[in-house]
């Protein structure tokens, strides 16, 4: 397991692999770094119940943590990969309850903080939307060529 020591860096460059921060700049998510935390999660530890509400992203630095759905294992996260990442968007509830299969090592970062810090940094929102909205156009283009098709 990975020691509960990281640099800003480091935890920013982690913070990389998050699709939804694709567009945002290392220096950008180095402001996003500094209210995140390291947390230890030992196996068979729930993160969090499907049905809660909306509330951190985690990512997984060393380990492995399932996604169960009514009990049913739907999906398991790797070292690298993002849990939550929406919840830190949106106002739905966990869709799934997450459960460390081994002994784990995660970056999480606070919703609210996030949202501290997005206020005080207009040129992360403006990544943020950027993407988004590639993202809508790509999927709006995708439909319409579908629709060209037909």
């Amino acid at each position: 397991m990975v020691a509960a020591t990281m640099t800003l860096v480091e935890r920013a460059l982690a913070l990389r692999s998050v699709d939804a921060f694709r567009a945002v700049t290392v220096d950008q998510l180095s402001h996003v770094a500094t209210v995140s935390r390291e947390q230890q999660l030992a196996a068979g530890s729930v993160l969090f119940r499907e049905g809660d509400p909306p509330g951190d992203l985690f990512v997984i630095l060393d380990g492995r943590v399932r996604l169960e759905q009514n009990g049913a294992v739907v999906a398991v996260a790797h070292a690298g990969e993002a849990l939550g990442t929406w919840s830190l968007f949106d106002e739905h509830r966990r869709r799934a309850t997450a459960v460390a299969d081994e002994d784990a090592h995660l970056l999480v970062l606070d919703r609210q903080e996030f949202y501290d810090v997005l206020s005080e940094h207009i040129d992360i929102v403006k990544s943020l939307v950027q993407d988004l909205v590639e993202r809508l156009l790509s999927v709006a283009g995708v439909a319409n060529d579908r629709e060209r098709s037909r």
